[in-house]
């Protein structure tokens, strides 16, 4: 695996190269002007380069712009979606000049050329460093992911984890999780996502708050040197970005779904991302916000014992007597729904269930949570049937408490609660009243 070093270096000379066509633009225009080419012909170049000069800029606005720039949206759109023709001809252009200018029997022929074919190899170059520096980041994605999914193995709204837990994921986060009386006041977001961080860890479930916040805190622990941003994005969603938010080499990790994939902004759903908000942005400097918010937390009662699992009927059945948590629960299986996608795991044309998507939400109570259309590969049985092999370690899991190294709850049969005055609020987060849901049901932390 790439150090965090490596990457702030490969990130550095990517943003070079990657700015580097803004700097030689009217140059290598100039140039055309002085071999002779027509109007035509410049004005194709000076375009293409112009779009993908735009694009750039675009991708480095960042999270949560679009609202207050719909045209600019739109822009956007339009420009990554022209922007691999554009590529081939701003690198026609580049290869031709260097070639004409070398044949052009000029005396500064040769440093013309050589200084063409230079800026041509920097442009050509930046695909492959893009690709080279997701793929460096995902790695250390995908071990947040394991790392986050162990600490907390149920997601509160996901009916196939409401079955396999015996109604605990939900229950838990309900009378627990989401308890104002355990959660001190947070001076700062970093506290306050490092006090969310605990509690989900500690009880073992969460929505995708609770998980995006330990994620948020393990990358922060784990990859000093590198930015790294938790968000929400529609529909009320958490998320954590590695890397510069929308960019081609940023890694996203969701591990709300059943089967979390680490995936790349357009993998991810990119003009989702656009629509949310930063909840927190930072550069990773080395510190765990769940040590830090220790003195901020009352002291947490040890998790409950595991429950017997639930068939799948029965927890449907369940869920419909809870009443407002019934629209509030989901089967979403996976993040991704590209075949041969960058996630090197997904093969399989039945695949969906991207988290954002609107045919993923179809998934409801309504419908006894039945993919419409069908899908082998992300029906409920299927997905109870896949997980069933994993139950006991599950249950393992529960009853030793892992994932909760932080929780210095009472002893088992000492459940005693310390209420005060001042419960923990979640401080101003950019854009984000409240990301962590304060009602009894898992609304708005899908």
């Amino acid at each position: 695996m790439r150090t965090h070093e490596e990457m702030d270096a490969m990130q550095w000379r990517l943003d070079a190269d990657r700015a580097a066509l803004a700097q030689s633009r009217d140059y290598i225009a100039q140039w055309q002007r002085n071999f002779g080419y027509s109007e035509a012909q410049i004005t194709t170049f000076t375009d293409a380069a112009d779009r993908l000069i735009a694009l750039n800029d675009y991708r480095g606005r960042g999270i949560g712009w679009t609202d207050r720039d719909p045209e600019g949206n739109e822009r956007f759109k339009q420009l990554r979606r022209s922007e691999q023709e554009d590529r081939a001809a701003v690198s026609s252009t580049l290869s031709g000049v260097a070639a004409y200018a070398e044949n052009s029997g000029r005396p500064d022929a040769q440093e013309i050329a050589l200084y063409l074919r230079g800026e041509h190899e920097r442009f050509e170059s930046v695909p492959g460093q893009q690709q080279e520096l997701y793929e460096a980041r995902r790695e250390h994605a995908e071990v947040i992911t394991r790392s986050t999914k162990e600490a907390i193995p149920y997601s509160a709204n996901q009916i196939i984890d409401f079955a396999d837990s015996g109604g605990q994921s939900f229950e838990l986060y309900r009378d627990y999780v989401i308890d104002e009386d355990l959660m001190g006041p947070a001076p700062d977001t970093e506290t306050w996502i490092g006090q969310t961080a605990v509690l989900g860890g500690h009880f073992g479930t969460g929505t995708s708050h609770e998980h995006s916040a330990y994620a948020f805190t393990e990358a922060h622990k784990q990859l000093p040197g590198t930015q790294v941003t938790m968000a929400i994005v529609p529909p009320e969603h958490g998320m954590v970005v590695l890397g510069p938010p929308n960019c081609p080499e940023s890694a996203h990790i969701d591990t709300w779904p059943l089967d979390p994939r680490v995936t790349s902004p357009e993998t991810y759903g990119i003009d989702n991302i656009q629509e949310g908000s930063v909840v927190h942005q930072a550069m990773a400097d080395g510190r765990d916000f769940r040590e830090e918010a220790q003195p901020y937390l009352y002291p947490l009662p040890l998790r409950p014992k595991p429950v017997p699992r639930l068939t799948f009927e029965e927890a449907v059945a369940r869920v419909r007597e809870q009443g407002d948590i019934a629209e509030e629960m989901h089967h979403i299986t996976r993040t991704t729904s590209q075949r041969d996608s960058d996630s090197d795991r997904s093969n399989s044309d039945e695949e969906y269930g991207h988290t954002l998507s609107r045919q993923a939400f179809t998934v409801t109570v309504a419908n006894n949570f039945q993919i419409q259309p069908p899908s082998r590969s992300q029906s409920p049985d299927a997905a109870q049937a896949r997980l069933a092999s994993a139950a006991n370690e599950l249950s393992q899991i529960a009853g030793q408490g892992r994932g909760a190294p932080y929780g210095q709850g009472p002893a088992a049969g000492q459940q005693q609660w310390v209420t005060q005055q001042g419960r923990g609020l979640p401080p101003g987060t950019g854009g984000v009243g409240t990301p962590r849901p304060r009602s009894p049901s898992p609304r708005g932390g899908r």
